[in-house]
């Protein structure tokens, strides 16, 4: 990937990291080459070619909403995206409805 459009991240103990604005924008990053917002509150999260998700334990949290009052959610899935090894997929919810969400990845 040539120079990414976002800050680089620093994050020494993770092969790869980001913090993704609700629209699927990167705000800044490392390891991670694109995320695609597929739907409502859903993200597509593509990570770096040396990043291996077989062996890592990637987690998403959700950054602080506006209206905290509404339960929210987010869930990770490694088969989300058709069996591409470096796209692992992120869902938002707020309450039973998917909402676009903030949150940040870790790939340790």
């Amino acid at each position: 990937m040539s120079d990414p459009s976002y800050p680089l991240a620093i994050v020494p103990y993770a092969q790869a990291a980001a913090v993704i604005e609700g629209d699927g924008t990167i705000l800044r990053a490392l390891g991670i080459d694109e995320v695609r917002k597929t739907a409502d509150g859903s993200y597509a999260v593509k990570v770096s070619g040396e990043v291996d998700l077989e062996k890592s334990v990637p987690t998403a949290t959700l950054i602080a909403r506006a209206d905290p009052s509404v339960p929210a959610q987010i869930y990770l899935d490694l088969q989300a995206d058709g069996g591409d090894p470096h796209t692992f997929g992120v869902t938002t919810y707020a309450g039973a409805a998917r909402v676009d969400s903030p949150f940040t990845v870790i790939v340790p």
